[in-house]
């Protein structure tokens, strides 16, 4: 999934799979916050306007 995610201009670092039962409502809150803060920290993805 990596090499696929770079050859396709995405920094693999903003993907993430998690499983979360619907009944995790409070799982699934602090995932998305999380990876949310996670990807602000990284910026603008730089590789899909370098590749331009």
């Amino acid at each position: 999934m990596q090499r696929m995610l770079e050859f396709s201009g995405i920094d693999p670092q903003r993907f993430q799979a998690r499983w979360v039962s619907g009944s995790e409502a409070q799982k699934f809150a602090q995932i998305v916050t999380q990876l949310t803060e996670d990807i602000k920290a990284l910026g603008p993805n730089r590789k899909l306007r370098d590749a331009r």
